[in-house]
């Protein structure tokens, strides 16, 4: 892991940025376009465009760099994430010269750009990551960079002055994104190939029903994130910025005390205090704190699945983040119909009750008992 520092923090800043940039571009194609009615009627679908590729790519390319990039495919690795940063600047280039006259087709054809340059940077950085140690916390450190770069990018609307933000980001970005690909592109990584303890179960239903409740658990955690949405109506930026902060430490720290106290641990810590604030929000320091407890689970169930597909680190990390849209997707639909009251309780107990489930039944198959 020490071998690895300098590469996890060089994925980190470029996770931020990464996200930062895609996040911040949507949210600026939006204001750009507010005061044009048929524009701006369309943005809804410039962001469902961005976030099912983003996500649901995500297995798919991990599929392919499991496939092509091998167990330490080294070179592989690095191509893969190349092109993912060529694709972003790209993307980048594309929306500063569409930002002079912006169209409908030029806004889709952004937003494409942008999802299929996140994906591609997501899993080919997220696999390494992910082989970087047997522990949770490398992956953990490395999710909630994203979350901070997106909250960043929600802060530049209620800031204001988005013109100075496009052309200042125009300027930093490529001094921040290429040396830092430079870096890692001539730097040597020490990866696990495998070496991790993996699950094993005696039947491939142990395999689909622990499967099933990961990714259900994942689903139920993003419905929640997008149904209560807590920065609705916050016009305060400093507001904002602290909920990403929030998000960043709990999966930061999540990752942390997996390691330290073990998954059930975590999931128990999680799902109590998470359940107990939730009866209290609208409170800002119980919104903060309720965000923070919440995202302890992230890297439980990034960790769960990475186990449960030994090798194909990639498309467990795709995995996880597709899981995403369902409940992205369920939560913006129902937002407006809800009682937030009687729902997040009930979503934040039946998310901690699955993964609890999970560890169970991982504990009780007659495989494990033998592995042991």
């Amino acid at each position: 892991m020490k071998k690895n520092a300098i590469h996890l923090i060089i994925f980190c800043i470029l996770h931020f940025c990464v996200d930062f940039i895609c996040a911040a571009s949507l949210v600026l194609i939006a204001d750009l376009v507010a005061g044009n009615e048929n524009l701006a009627s369309d943005t809804p679908y410039v962001f469902l465009v961005y976030n099912c590729l983003a996500f649901l790519l995500q297995p798919v390319f991990g599929l392919w760099i499991d496939r092509f990039g091998g167990a330490n495919g080294g070179r592989m690795f690095k191509a893969f994430l190349l092109l993912s940063i060529g694709t972003l600047l790209i993307a980048w280039a594309v929306f500063m010269l569409a930002t002079g006259k912006m169209s409908a087709t030029m806004m889709f054809v952004c937003a494409a750009i942008f999802g299929i340059s996140n994906a591609l940077f997501h899993v080919s950085a997220g696999k390494q990551v992910l082989m970087f140690s047997n522990r949770a916390t490398p992956g953990g450190l490395f999710v909630s960079t994203g979350a901070l770069g997106i909250g960043l990018a929600s802060v530049i609307l209620i800031a204001g002055n988005a013109s100075f933000f496009i052309e200042s980001l125009f300027v930093l970005i490529p001094f921040i994104v290429v040396p830092l690909t430079l870096i890692y592109f001539f730097g040597k990584l020490d990866l696990l190939d495998g070496k991790y303890k993996t699950y094993s179960f005696s039947s491939i239903r142990w395999y689909a029903v622990v499967a099933l409740l990961l990714c259900a658990a994942i689903g139920v955690r993003s419905f929640l994130g997008f149904y209560s949405k807590m920065s609705d109506g916050i016009v305060n930026w400093v507001a904002i910025f602290l909920l990403a902060v929030a998000a960043f430490m709990g999966k930061a720290i999540g990752g942390l005390l997996l390691d330290l106290g073990g998954p059930f641990f975590t999931i128990i810590t999680s799902s109590v205090v998470s359940t107990v604030l939730s009866v209290f929000l609208k409170n800002s320091y119980v919104d903060y704190v309720f965000i923070l407890s919440f995202n302890l689970l992230m890297p439980v169930t990034l960790d769960a699945i990475r186990r449960c597909f030994p090798k194909r680190e990639g498309f467990s990390f795709g995995l996880a983040a597709a899981f995403l849209i369902p409940g992205y997707l369920l939560g913006n639909l129902l937002k407006p119909y809800g009682t937030k009251e009687i729902i997040i309780p009930i979503v934040c107990f039946i998310t901690g009750a699955m993964l609890v489930v999970v560890y169970w039944m991982k504990k009780k198959d007659p495989a494990n008992e033998r592995d042991n």
